[in-house]
């Protein structure tokens, strides 16, 4: 099937690299590079949709509408970051467990690159450096492949990062040196690959260790708004839910204890700590 024509904002060269070369390095089939767009994750809906060879990825140097969870808007208007979205075959891989996957291979990648610096990774999606949120990942399938849209906060200063909630933060700030964007790109597909030579019904048990390791709710006082459940009963919706955090689980959720000691497993929502 035949694509349609470029949009007008592809770059030739991205990083002082072609992007034939960048292609054959990240190991993808159809490689994008955009000054501006408005979302890289919509970009490769269209791609996938026009039936192009995978897996593809696009990376934007900005983007006009980057989004989170629900729709949220990500702020990534801006070259200090970085954002890309990688479209790949479905097979055997869970959606439901690839944020977690993902976000694991991401953080161990960002670690290679600033190695003095810890990454957390907190359920369902985002990544933090003790508790300031670093970036997000947002999965989605399409047709039969799945999208995985990354977003990072590599080389933002401290008065150019958002005003929001939980606080903000960048692997510059955090490790206090310039860090390269197409060194961080390079390493993260290549930890991602394991995602896609690793299929498993949950989370495969030594990434869960690993994810629990990194988790900066384990142990901590929660507030849940979302769907739980619990061994006896079917799916509930609370709102401002109380439970302390218990650690993940292999099918991806997460499980918290509430005041009484029972435990809940949290299938959808948003956490967030408190003191």
């Amino acid at each position: 099937m035949t694509a349609s024509p470029e949009p007008p904002t592809l770059l030739a060269s991205w990083e002082g690299r072609p992007g034939s070369e960048w292609r054959e390095r990240l190991g993808v089939a159809t490689a994008e590079f955009h000054a501006r767009t408005g979302s890289t994750s919509d970009r490769a809906r269209r791609l996938v949709r026009e039936g192009l060879h995978l897996p593809a990825i696009v990376v934007a140097d900005r983007q006009a509408q980057g989004r989170g969870r629900r729709g949220r808007r990500w702020m990534s208007d801006t070259e200090r970051g970085l954002w890309f979205t990688v479209a790949h075959h479905a097979g055997l891989v869970v959606p439901q467990v690839l944020p977690l996957r993902a976000g694991l291979a991401v953080a161990e990648a960002l670690e290679a690159v600033a190695p003095s610096v810890r990454i957390q990774v907190k359920w369902p999606n985002d990544l933090a450096i003790g508790g300031r949120k670093l970036g997000g990942i947002l999965c989605e399938r399409v047709h039969e492949a799945v999208l995985v849209g990354i977003g990072l906060n590599l080389n933002h200063l401290p008065g150019e990062l958002p005003a929001v909630t939980p606080p903000a933060t960048s692997l510059r700030v955090e490790y206090g040196h310039p860090i390269h964007r197409g060194e961080v790109l390079a390493g993260a597909m290549d930890a991602l690959g394991t995602v896609w030579t690793r299929p498993h019904e949950g989370i495969p048990a030594s990434e869960l260790d690993a994810l629990n390791a990194r988790s900066p709710l384990s142990g901590r006082p929660l507030s849940v708004s979302g769907v739980v459940r619990d061994s006896t009963r079917g799916p509930l919706t609370v709102e401002g839910f109380a439970a302390v955090g218990a650690g993940l689980l292999p099918d991806g959720s997460l499980e918290v204890r509430d005041r009484a000691g029972n435990r809940w497993r949290v299938i959808a929502g948003t956490v967030e700590t408190w003191s």
